[in-house]
């Protein structure tokens, strides 16, 4: 049953998705006319279908991401096999990696490709009612193909910021270069890919809301997942060697963003607040 809750999660979202599409075609239509706002739904369109097939492997391969065997986790198995089955998708791969702070995040196409991938600090931190509310959360990920949404709106905001540059350059070397389009093109250069990424960090920000909202409906319970977010958080914050093991450009693919120690303004955050997100939990109906 999709909630009132939900249905708004899901209209914020595509809302989003369209004001960002609206801005790539715009910055190609600036950039070449009605050619180029073409072109740029072309290159879209290419750049999708890649992350569509082979955004699992880009990043499993980027966290060096192990399988996680059946016959040597059998109790991860066996409670991811029942939270699928409670959010009605296919039992999704299961991996984890070697990194110490506790996190986790979801990748994969569809459901019927769907992975979830554990760190070692998650496992060892966290007792087995919170680590099955992270995977109720990547599952409820998995379950709405934001992994497929992440990967798309990390290729159309970097391709805005390839437009960008394209434009500037072109106006700087063209014959043409008069004070007033240097100082246009300057401001396209820098406005228009900053942007691009709030409306991306403002889709990730939504989706996660989304998906603790899910995770408690899949898991039956909210204190699982609170207490794991407020576990996980603490130790990004007090965790020393974060930034070595994670890939900042990929962050907003981890339940909680492991650089979310670092001072960052609201609009340039790939997740809520924490309070936040137990408000969230909290107002949810299991």
């Amino acid at each position: 049953m999709v909630t009132a809750q939900g249905v708004k999660a899901n209209f914020k979202v595509f809302g989003l998705l369209t004001v960002l599409t609206a801005v790539f075609l715009g910055a190609g239509y600036t950039l070449g006319g009605e050619a180029g706002m073409v072109i740029a739904l072309l290159f879209a369109g290419l750049m999708n279908f890649g992350s569509y097939w082979f955004s699992d492997r880009i990043v499993l391969k980027m966290y060096g991401a192990e399988e996680m065997s059946e016959e040597d986790y059998p109790e991860y198995h066996e409670m991811l096999e029942e939270l699928a089955e409670n959010a009605d998708i296919p039992k999704p791969r299961l991996y984890k990696n070697d990194m110490q702070v506790p996190n986790a995040f979801a990748t994969g196409r569809s459901p019927e490709k769907g992975v979830v991938c554990l760190t070692e600090g998650l496992m060892q931190h966290l007792d087995r009612d919170e680590i099955a509310g992270v995977v109720a959360h990547e599952l409820a990920h998995i379950k709405n193909r934001d992994t497929l949404i992440n990967a798309s709106v990390a290729t159309i905001a970097g391709a805005v910021a390839v437009l960008a540059r394209l434009a500037f350059w072109g106006a700087m070397f063209s014959g043409d270069r008069r004070r007033g389009e240097a100082v246009a093109s300057l401001a396209f250069f820098i406005l228009v890919p900053i942007i691009a990424m709030v409306i991306r960090f403002a889709i990730s920000r939504s989706m996660e809301f989304r998906a603790d909202s899910h995770a408690v409906r899949i898991h039956g319970q909210k204190n699982g997942l609170q207490d794991a977010l407020r576990k996980i958080s603490s130790a990004n914050k007090n965790s020393q060697y974060k930034a070595s093991q994670v890939q900042e450009t990929g962050s907003n693919l981890f339940i909680e963003n492991p650089f979310s120690g670092d001072k960052m303004t609201r609009f340039f955050s790939t997740h809520p607040s924490l309070d936040k997100r137990l408000e969230n939990i909290e107002n949810t109906a299991v």
